[in-house]
């Protein structure tokens, strides 16, 4: 159940679970950050305030866009402006709560794919057993060639998988949701929305980077997202690209900001002996699942704000 009421600066509805009075809310809308009143909701009499405290969604809005969604999403789509340091804050919160799931599906990642990478190192092995351990004296021959497509294919296949299973994961952790990592075994019903799309994204930006190079990043800017409205939303291909579109309206230097925050982890992490990325990976995960519920105007949870001095 929850509380609703309206913004002090902008009247905007803001809904909140119960027993959320005292904390702080964001409005979607204009930003303004303010205390949930104390109002009586439909919560029922049995609720046992001696229970530990849970993460809260902040914030939830009246939208316009309907979807549907696998993962039953609460609300519907509202094009907002992206708050980077809201959103980092956010991110970062929740990361601290969250860290065993964040890691455990990072880690779960990476397993996968150097399974699939050291799979076709020994059948790479295997090849040259069979040649004598004698390279190929072309290169560019059909074995070669047919090994390397199967490889990258494969490879991307996989990586494919994983990214929705981490999607739909991630949505989880922010939704407050539990974590399901049986998901990590259910990407089917995405796949070749998602397969055609990505090719259609990396054309786009191949095509961007060759006119002059700033048109691919504006095709980044504008469409990273599409794979979530696939997942989230159950969006076709060309209603991901629009949908990602439309919420990019006005949160294009958001997002890059976004990116070299992300790039920033990622360089951290190097620096740790790459055993900082088990850390700055899943929060960088984390935080572009954030922005995406943010300029889609859709609430997720962040840990209570203890307001009392």
């Amino acid at each position: 159940m929850s509380i609703q009421f309206s913004c002090t600066e902008c009247d905007n509805t803001l809904e909140v679970p119960d027993g959320s009075e005292g904390q702080l809310a964001k409005c979607p809308s204009c930003s303004a950050i303010q205390e949930v009143p104390a109002i009586k909701s439909n919560h029922s009499d049995s609720w046992d305030k001696d229970q530990p405290e849970e993460p809260i969604n902040p914030y939830a809005s009246q939208s316009n866009t309907t979807g549907s969604s696998s993962l039953d999403p609460t609300g519907e789509l509202s094009v907002q402006p992206i708050d980077i340091g809201w959103t980092f804050k956010a991110s970062w919160e929740l990361f601290k709560v969250q860290f065993g799931p964040l890691i455990g599906i990072f880690l779960i990642m990476m397993a996968v794919s150097s399974l699939v990478a050291g799979l076709f190192f020994i059948l790479r092995l295997v090849l040259l057993a069979i040649n004598g351990f004698n390279p190929p004296a072309d290169p560019f021959s059909a074995q070669q060639i047919a090994f390397g497509i199967v490889n990258n294919l494969t490879t991307q296949l996989v990586n494919l998988w994983m990214g929705i299973a981490s999607i739909r994961m991630l949505l989880q952790i922010a939704r407050n949701q539990p974590v399901d990592f049986g998901l990590f075994l259910q990407s089917t019903p995405f796949m070749l929305r998602s397969f055609l799309a990505t090719i259609l994204f990396g054309l786009m930006t191949l095509a961007g980077l060759i006119l002059f190079i700033i048109p691919g990043f504006y095709v980044m800017l504008t469409y990273w997202n599409y794979n979530y409205f696939i997942v989230d939303r159950n969006c076709g291909v060309m209603e991901s690209f629009r949908l990602a579109g439309k919420h990019a309206e006005g949160n294009r230097l958001s997002v890059l900001v976004l990116a070299l925050i992300f790039f920033g982890l990622g360089v951290l992490g190097m620096m740790a002996f790459c055993i900082g990325w088990i850390v700055t990976a899943p929060l960088s995960m984390l935080m572009m699942v954030i922005a995406y519920l943010t300029m889609t105007g859709q609430p997720f949870v962040q840990p209570r704000i203890n307001t009392t001095p």
